[in-house]
């Protein structure tokens, strides 16, 4: 199955994610907590937009609510 793209890139950390693929290894490997409710959804959306059940943009915006809760900086 080819990865929907998002529809805006995520910039974080000079690596850009355009996608559930990339953001789930992003979370997987570097994200600097490995818990976190924000962070667990965001992994289970990124999985389910993978495996076509969900909308990339639920990857997307789960995503970026993890950055919140971790505290990571994303560029305006």
């Amino acid at each position: 199955m080819t990865s929907i793209p998002f529809s805006r890139p995520i910039d974080i950390d000079g690596i850009t994610i355009s996608d559930a693929d990339q953001a789930a290894s992003y979370l997987l490997d570097h994200w600097p907590a490995d818990s976190g409710e924000r962070y667990d959804f965001a992994k289970r959306v990124c999985l389910e937009v993978i495996e076509g059940k969900r909308d990339p943009e639920d990857a997307r915006a789960a995503f970026l609510l993890a950055a919140r809760e971790a505290g990571v900086i994303l560029p305006d």
